[in-house]
């Protein structure tokens, strides 16, 4: 993966995504997931639709939030490990797990916003201590040695991609047609 990388699913493009850019968007992701999540009207259960999986396999929007929100933690140590350490290595969750272990479905949607709140703002923080040339370390993960800015790109790129698949799970469960 390079910094031209586009996403092929939700478009976003990598080689637009330097530092202050990515800090920008990192620090719209607690108003924006707490806007998708959102009631769309007065009368909907808006715990039932958020909660609510359009097929077996698709996770609930709520499910997303929380993995987001989750990511963005992993992220701030991820960061936090590669600008203080050598070359470290570094594991990275497996979230199909992870659905079912931290029980993303039966959380407070409160407490995911709230958690998306902290981790975005631990995350702008980690990300704020790198210096220019820090940008250039590296870590180790199971798929290969990745830089700090492509983990930094990475990070918005899972907040991006996940409050799309937010916005297209609540059109199905709403019944539109996203």
């Amino acid at each position: 993966m390079s910094d031209a990388w586009v996403c092929p699913e939700c478009g976003l493009d990598y080689g637009t995504l330097h530092p202050p850019f990515a800090i920008t968007a990192i620090k719209s992701f607690p108003r924006r997931y707490s806007e998708a999540l959102a009631p769309s009207s007065g009368t909907e259960d808006n715990d039932a639709v958020i909660r609510t999986r359009p097929a077996p396999a698709v996770w609930s929007a709520l499910e997303y939030s929380a993995h987001a929100a989750d990511l963005m933690h992993e992220f701030t140590t991820i960061l936090q490990r590669m600008n203080d350490e050598d070359k470290p290595e570094l594991p990275f969750n497996d979230p199909d797990e992870q659905v079912v272990s931290q029980k993303w479905n039966e959380q407070a949607k409160d407490a995911v916003l709230e958690r998306m709140k902290t981790g975005a703002d631990a995350l702008v923080k980690q990300a704020e201590r790198v210096d220019a040339e820090g940008w250039k370390r590296t870590a180790t993960f199971e798929w290969g040695e990745r830089d700090l800015l492509i983990m930094l790109q990475n990070a918005v790129h899972e907040g991006v991609h996940h409050l799309r698949d937010v916005d297209n799970v609540l059109g199905q469960v709403r019944g539109g047609t996203n």
